[in-house]
């Protein structure tokens, strides 16, 4: 049993550290299009603004279902603790 709320535990905190590492790799990936493929006349800030919304989707598409399931388990947790 303790293994497996380590694991668990484990789990949550590297879908976090994704959850934070996909945006800023669409912002870094916006600015370097914007910069290196002239797109947007070279406009940093509309590929930094575009990475971050391109990040949050992915972010949003690819983690919501689990973030959903670790929020049914916490309620879980917090109803047997009652």
């Amino acid at each position: 049993m303790p293994l497996q709320k380590l694991i668990g535990n484990i789990y949550s905190v590297f879908i976090e550290i994704l959850l934070w590492l996909i945006p800023i790799a669409g912002i870094i990936a916006g600015i370097f299009a914007t910069k290196e493929l002239y797109l947007f006349d070279g406009n940093v800030f509309i590929g930094f603004i575009l990475g971050l919304i391109a990040g949050l989707l992915l972010d949003v598409i690819l983690f919501g279902p689990i973030i959903i399931l670790f929020n049914i388990r916490s309620s879980l947790k917090n109803l047997e603790n009652k």
